[in-house]
């Protein structure tokens, strides 16, 4: 998906709709070879020109197949995520070093790529540490050993408000001390 500046000038008074199925595995392959395998990716979204900025808000959805982290089994990771981007001409660069807000990409040559960008955001979308769902139910047992265990953030809570309630067994025997039922 490659639009030259002068075929994006048409679309000013309204966005251009994007509806595509890409075959990028040669691209996601050669920029990371720990993939397996990659599903065509479906690209849907609006390209709109204002003045001297170009915006492209894409949706990405897709498989890749990746080595799971622990066991290098593949596991089909699902991909379905949006990204926005903003370019300008390469003689508008004065106006991406200005806009500190947004990061804003300058077009060195007079095309808009959208391939390469959606590749980037692929392969920024994957995440660290990829399992199996077997694994992933092997991760519910929390690892322990003498004298120490690990838990969950909710059984951390939970402990601690068991200890609220159960008071400080320090001062058990300073609790009837002050009762007002007993007369002096």
């Amino acid at each position: 998906m490659k639009w030259s500046l002068l075929e994006l000038e048409k679309y000013q008074q309204e966005p251009l709709p994007l509806a595509d199925t890409l075959d990028l595995k040669a691209d996601l392959l050669k920029r990371d070879p720990q993939i397996i395998d990659v599903s065509p990716i479906a690209v849907s979204g609006l390209v709109s020109l204002d003045q001297s900025t170009i915006t492209a808000h894409v949706v990405v959805t897709g498989t890749l197949t990746l080595p799971s982290t622990r066991s290098l089994k593949p596991v089909a990771l699902p991909l379905d995520f949006e990204f926005t981007e903003i370019y300008v001409p390469a003689d508008q660069r004065k106006l991406a070093e200005e806009d500190q807000a947004d990061t804003v990409i300058v077009l060195e040559n007079e095309t808009l790529d959208l391939d390469s960008a959606v590749v980037d955001n692929i392969l920024l979308n994957v995440p660290m540490q990829v399992l199996t769902p077997h694994e992933r139910e092997d991760e519910a047992d929390m690892p322990k050993g003498n004298d120490w265990e690990v838990i969950s953030e909710d059984d951390y809570d939970q402990l601690l408000e068991a200890r609220k309630q159960q008071g400080d067994p320090r001062f058990a025997q300073l609790k009837g001390l002050f009762d007002e039922s007993t007369d002096k």
